[in-house]
């Protein structure tokens, strides 16, 4: 499923006028980026590169090729300033999840991350692949539903708006239908952030990776 209606649009923030529109191939280097640095204090994204100094690197790839295998399906917007700057970025995926071949998960995927990062990585990877898709089927109640996958505004911009008028335009044009939208967060501040987005927290638990310290998931879920 395609995610991308004809989307192309400004948002006032009072600071000035946001671009919003999908994600194309010129800013995948950009975002990775951002997204690498939003994360890197992460719970989930810790167990995933324990090591704090491999950690950069390892999200920045991580991400670049995340980002990658969305691109066809238009389930990522940004929204740049009036210079041309990425500001923010949220990726909502499609009811179903989008189709990703066994040619495109082991050229883009597994393969070139089991490579990169060796096999205790992709151990990792799988368990926090199982854990979340468990949360978010129980989030969703089994139903067909949208999923805010990745979210991040720039650090020097948040507090401003920028979050908030970018996910309530992708969700009011792009999600808007009968189904529902989910999320999962480990921030006490960011459940405060997406309850303003009308999100509700369905549960609060406690996670324990294999042989890493335990942390705090919300599961949370917005009625259409």
């Amino acid at each position: 499923m395609y995610c991308a209606r004809a989307m192309n649009e400004s948002i006032d923030v009072g600071f000035g006028a946001l671009r919003v529109a999908p994600l194309e191939v010129g800013s995948v280097d950009a975002l990775a980026a951002l997204l690498a640095s939003t994360f890197d204090a992460d719970e989930g994204y810790r167990y995933l590169f324990p090591r704090a100094d491999e950690r950069p690197r390892g999200l920045t790839d991580f991400f670049t090729r995340n980002l990658q295998v969305h691109l066809p399906y238009r389930c990522t917007y940004v929204a740049h300033d009036a210079e041309g700057q990425l500001l923010a970025a949220v990726t909502l995926r499609p009811p179903g999840g989008i189709p990703i071949s066994l040619a495109t998960m082991l050229r883009r995927g597994l393969l070139p991350f089991a490579l990169a990062h060796g096999r205790a990585a992709v151990k990792r990877l799988f368990w926090l692949k199982d854990t979340y898709d468990a949360l978010e089927l129980s989030a969703a109640r089994g139903e067909p539903h949208w999923h805010v996958h990745m979210m991040a505004v720039r650090r020097d911009h948040q507090g401003r708006g920028v979050g908030s008028a970018l996910l309530g335009r992708v969700i009011d044009r792009v999600g808007n239908s009968k189904h529902p939208t989910t999320l999962t967060t480990h921030l006490p501040e960011n459940v405060a952030f997406y309850r303003r987005a009308s999100f509700v927290v369905t549960a609060e638990q406690t996670l324990q990776p294999p042989g890493e310290r335990a942390y705090t998931v919300w599961s949370m879920r917005r009625e259409q």
